[in-house]
Order: C-alpha cells, then structure tokens, then sequence
C-alpha cells in the first residue's frame, strides 16, 4: 500500500529544565586560574503545551533529544561539581531538540511519526497537529526546540496510527540511586555562574599570568586571548566567552562578528587540558539556542574536531562537556550529515558501548550517557537516511534496547537516559517496513507460502497461524518461534517481543509522560499499516507479550496525550480480524465509558474522540454480542451530543456515523428498542450526511 505520509510536528512535551555544563578547574588552583567563582543552579521550567492540542494518530515520531540545548555555565569548577547537561523527550535534552510527527492520515486511526523532535536550548514546545490535519506554518528547517527542527509536509492517507516519538535528562542512571540519571530528577536543571567577584581586578598584563581580572576584559580582548601562544590567556579569554554565552545571548552574536569561533575551534587541539575543557564548554554555551553559532562550528570543522578530542580523552569532565556539544550541534538539519559521519562512532565507542556493555563501570559516567543518547535522539528524528544510518550503525540499537531492559529490571521507569533510548527507539521504528523490508522477510515469506498453500494471496490467515477454525470468534494460536529471530541483534531487536515486552512495561510503570508516548508511539509504529506484517505485530502485543491488561487502562488515562495514543494504537490492532473478540472483551467497555462522558469531563480532543468513535463502531460491528449490554441511554444521549458539536468536526461526523451503524445492526437495534429507543434517535439527517460522506 503506498502511503502518503503526513509529516507533522509534534508538541515536545515539556521543557522543564536545562542544564549547562560546568567547567570543573584543577585542584589547588591558584589566584590566576580563578575566572568566575560561581555555580548557583537554576532550574528553567517551561510551560506544557495543551494537552488539548492533537497530534497525528497513526504513526508517530518521538522527540529526539530534549528540547534545549546543553549549556555550560562556569569557567572554573572544581572537579567534583556536577556538570549537568540535559535533554527533554517530547522535549527533554540538553536544549535541542526538534520534534517530527509524520502521521499518516485515513478513515482509521493515524499512525504517529517515529520520535522525530530535537530540542533546542530553551525553545517552546513544537504544537500539536491533530490526526489528518493539514500542518502549516512550520517544517523541520523552522520549527526547532534546542536541538532539531520539526518539519512538517502535507499529506493524506492510511488507515493505521503511528506514534510519534518521539525528551531531558540531568541524571538518571541505569539502576543507580546516587549520581545516576534518574527520572526523579528535575529535567535538565542548569546550572548558572554566580556573578563575578565584586572587587575589581586589574586587567591582565602580558606576561604577568594573573588572569584573576578576567570580569574587567572585553570580549574583543577574550577573543584576541585566545589566539595567544600563552595557555592562561587562553584559558582566560575562552573562560569568559564560556561565561558570558550563558548569562547574555548578545555576546553568541559579538563571537560571531569578532570570528571567536575558529580560535575556540583550534583550541580543542589543546595540549592543556584545562584550555580543551574550557574551550568545549564555551563552544557549547555558544551553540546553545543558536543556529548561527552552530552552523559556523560546522562550517570551520567542528564536529570533526569535537569528536576528535572525545576519541582520545579520558577526561570525564572533558567528556560532557564535549557530548553536551555534540548534543546542541545535533538539532540543526544541516550538521546532521557531519555528525552521523564524524561523531556517531565515537560517541558509540566512548560514550554508549561503554555504558551499556559495563553498566558498574566506575569510569563511566551517567551524564555523558545521557548527553550522547539525547544527541542520537537528535539525530533519529528527521530523514530517512539518518534513521538508516542509526538502524545500521553497530550495537546501537541492541544498546538502547540492553538499557530499556536493565532500567525494567532495576525498577527505574522514569529514568531520563531512558527516556532518551525509547524516543530514539520509536523514531527508528517510523515507516520501518517500508525503509528496511529486510527486517520482516521471515514474515512475509511465509506468509507467502502459506498463502499458496490455500489457493492464493486472498486464502486464509496469515501463515504464522494455524488454520483451524474461520469463525469469527475463535482465535488462532500464533507460533511465535516461526516469524522471530532466535537470536535478534542489530535493527532486529525494534520488531522482537521481547522489546515490546520492556516497552509495556514501562508504559505500566513511568511516570514520564514523554516516556509513556515513545513507548506506546513504537507500537503504534509496527502496527500502523494495513497488511500481513502489522497483522503479525498486532497478535504478538496482543497474545504473546499480553499488551491488552497495559493498553486498555490508558483509555481512560487523565494525561489527554497518553489516552489519545492508547486509543490510537488500540485502533490499529482492531485492524486485524482475528484479535477483534479479545479486543472487544477487553477494551470496549473503557472506549464507550469515554464516549458516555463525550465532553463534559473536558476531554475536547478531537482526535480522541473520533478515534474511540471508529474503534467502538469497528468493534461493535463484528462483536455485536458482546456490546449490546453496554448500551445505554447515557450513552446515546451523549453521542447525539457529540454529533452536533460543530467545532469538533471530525468526532461529530464518527459519532453520526457510530448512531446509524447501531440502528442498522439487528442484533443491537433490538437492544436498543428494549430499552424503548426510537429509530430518530439514529436515522436523521445528520447521520445520513455521515454515512454518505463516510
């Protein structure tokens, strides 16, 4: 089936904090090595977009890293001070991060696009786009959140829900309770310099080494230290550039003008340590929330030497303060290519691998977990040729899906690296059949012969299931062990049970909004689209990894995102005939307590309501006996409500269309004349205009 994929931009969720690296000073520093005494921590909390704004149903990208860039605040620190840098999912890293939503839109529920959104240092959250809505006025160029920008094409067409992927993170270690990421931590806190000393320090002399005036200087003079072949002026002139990008967003554009970025650039070649950290902490305070500054780093070789110097330190504080840059860098478009090129490896090697393969690793430290999976969210949210390069990229997949594992295992669901690897997670699996068919092969070809074997591609079942019985009602077993791998490894894991297993699980237990989409967005993902692979999808959540007891209680969740994807992805599982009867049994209770309370509980979401609309009349259709003792005059009193809401026009014309279908159900009509319903109730013309343009 040819798809035309709506790609939207979805709403990052929140932007609670940022966090800027701190650049951490060497012990016993003296009186010239003191720039600014400083590290008073903020935290930048930003308002949530309405929960009541739509986003494509379907399929669904999830935020790629947070949504702000990862800043550095200080010039000097001492080691042991925490140096934070963060992301958000929806919108959570270090501050870029740009959200894209490809939703692919039809007379079903929408597929959400992968986690698609990058975040930018201290942008708003990305709005939402409701299912089938036309997306204007921003595309992937314009609409940023620290990190990537969210684009936006037009498009129609398909009958199942993708989510949408798919942000932040200060903290959250894999099953650590001190110094780990952990989601109980505030998003992103930042971390702010105190204001310099109040005593006024000469300027510093030439040759004198007293660099404890560095608040006195100009940034013409900071920029002029850098180029000095004395390693103090340097450190003191990229000290105050590091400085003054985080307090005054002017001085990113007097950099500019006074060419500071190639200077700052050299200096990552630094035999000193302390210049390369403080140089990599200015860089990345300067790429904060500046598109400008980021191009220009790419331009002068940046990412190159970036990930050069993150290939052969083994400085921890060098090491975030280089992956908080990478992380920045990652939500502009055009970096993209350089960063998958030069930095993903390393960032695998250094960063990633590391972590995931020796989890109790001293050496290994959580925020550079944190700051490098935020920038693969980055990167996995806008073309297909970057997701490619992700999926293909050696044990990146199979690490992000190690570390989901180990966060179940640990009882951490709201761990903020988690949050980073499932948005990343869902955006690899956005459009995935159609951009990796290898992946599914075993699927389809035995599909294929077990469709010859009953006379033809329009015979039967689909071949993974025994073909004992056609009734409706009774459901065929699947044999698992024919369709999946033994052994996943690579891109594999995205479609294995045991993924969708940990993904439920963490829909169960997180707390993390953002966290709950990228996981729900996934499945969406591999059971938006019409055909024998999403079938398979479908009856492995359903019956394998018993996804009905997780998803059917977020129907009626209070978190309007997470009850509009529960529906959605509900609505691509009804999709497949055979799993209609638990399906029914299970979820149609939960569908219609929502339509009883249509909008008077403040549920005005569009999508939603039309979502659990289509799903009830699919369901009621091919189950009638199991609906006809759910129907009541609450509820056709409220859908008859709903018909007449003209601003809600896609949930009037599905609720028009649902009273008709009753009415013309036998098995259900005589319900409802029991209950002394009359035949105008449902046959009007306002459910005849639904029907003829249904």
């Amino acid at each position: 089936m040819n798809l035309n994929p709506l790609k939207s931009a979805l709403s990052i969720g929140n932007v609670d904090d940022t966090s800027l690296a701190l650049p951490s000073g060497a012990p016993g520093r003296s009186g010239q090595q003191r720039v600014l005494e400083q590290v008073q921590t903020i935290r930048r909390t930003k308002s949530r977009m309405s929960s009541s704004s739509s986003r494509s149903a379907s399929t669904s990208l999830s935020p790629t890293s947070p949504p702000y860039d990862s800043f550095f605040s200080e010039a000097l620190k001492s080691p042991s001070s925490p140096s934070n840098g963060f992301l958000l999912f929806g919108n959570s890293f270090s501050k870029t991060l740009t959200q894209e939503k490809n939703g692919i839109m039809g007379s079903g529920v929408k597929t959400t696009a992968a986690s698609a959104h990058q975040y930018n240092a201290g942008r708003a959250p990305l709005s939402s786009v409701a299912v089938g809505q036309t997306i204007s006025g921003r595309s992937l160029s314009t609409y940023k959140t620290e990190g990537a920008a969210a684009r936006v094409a037009t498009g129609s067409a398909a009958s199942r829900h993708q989510l949408r992927p798919a942000p932040s993170l200060n903290g959250t270690g894999r099953g650590r309770t001190n110094g780990g990421f952990r989601t109980d931590q505030a998003d992103g806190t930042k971390s702010l310099p105190q204001s310099p000393a109040t005593e006024s320090a000469p300027k510093i002399q030439a040759g004198s080494g007293d660099i404890s005036g560095v608040a006195d200087i100009t940034m013409k003079e900071a920029v002029e230290y850098l180029s000095s072949g004395d390693e103090n002026f340097q450190h003191c002139g990229a000290s105050y550039i590091q400085h003054s990008a985080f307090i005054d967003d002017k001085a990113k554009e007097e950099v500019l003008k006074l060419n500071g970025i190639q200077p700052l650039v050299g200096l990552l070649r630094s035999s000193s340590s302390r210049v390369g950290q403080t140089a990599s902490a200015a860089l990345r305070n300067l790429c904060f929330k500046s598109d400008g500054v980021k191009e220009k780093v790419h331009c002068l070789g940046g990412v190159a030497e970036a990930a050069a110097l993150l290939r052969d330190t083994d400085s921890v504080e060098i090491q975030k303060q280089l992956t908080g840059l990478l992380w920045n860098l990652s939500s502009v478009d055009s970096v993209k290519p350089e960063l998958l090129k030069s930095a993903l490896p390393v960032l695998m090697d250094r960063a990633v691998l590391p972590y995931t393969t020796d989890p109790d690793s001293n050496s290994q430290d959580p925020e550079v977990f944190f700051n490098a999976t935020a920038c693969l969210r980055n990167l996995s949210s806008t073309k297909q040729s970057n997701r490619q390069a992700l999926r293909k990229c050696r044990g990146l997949v199979d690490s992000l899906v190690s570390y989901v594992k180990d966060c179940v295992d640990a009882g951490t669901p709201d761990d903020k690296s988690l949050e980073n690897c499932v948005c990343t997670l869902h955006n690899l699996t956005f459009q995935l059949e159609a951009e990796a068919p290898a992946l599914f092969s075993r699927i389809t070809a035995l599909a294929q012969t077990v469709n010859r074997g009953h006379g033809g591609a329009d015979a039967g079942p689909i071949g993974c299931f025994s073909p004992h019985s056609k009734s409706p009602g009774h459901e065929r077993r699947f044999d698992f062990p024919v369709v999946e791998d033994a052994q996943p490894s690579g891109a594999s894991w995205l479609i294995h049970s045991k993924t969708m297993q940990s993904y439920l699980s963490v829909l169960e237990t997180s707390q993390r909004e953002e966290t709950q989409e990228a996981c729900c967005g996934a499945l969406q993902n591999l059971t938006a689209q019409e055909g024998t692979v999403s079938s398979v999808i479908s009856q492995m959540i359903v019956q394998k990894v018993n996804g009905l007891q997780v998803i059917c209680p977020l129907v009626k969740s209070e978190k309007a995102n997470i009850q509009r994807s529960a529906v959605a992805l509900l609505g691509n599982l009804t999709k497949t005939p055979n799993l209609t009867n638990s399906i029914a049994r299970k979820a149609l209770p939960n569908l219609l307590d929502v339509l009883s309370a249509g909008t008077k509980q403040g549920n005005e979401s569009d999508d939603t309501l039309a979502m659990a609309c289509r799903t009830s009349n699919s369901l009621l259709m091919k189950e009638p006996e199991m609906g006809k003792h759910l129907l009541n005059n609450n509820l056709i009193n409220s859908l008859k409500d709903l018909s007449l809401i003209g601003y809600l026009p896609k949930s009037s014309r599905a609720a028009a269309l649902l009273l008709y279908n009753m009415w013309s159900e036998k098995d259900l009509q005589s319900a409802l004349k029991k209950q002394g319903m009359s035949k105008s109730l449902f046959v009007n013309d306002i459910t005849a205009a639904a029907l003829k343009s249904a």
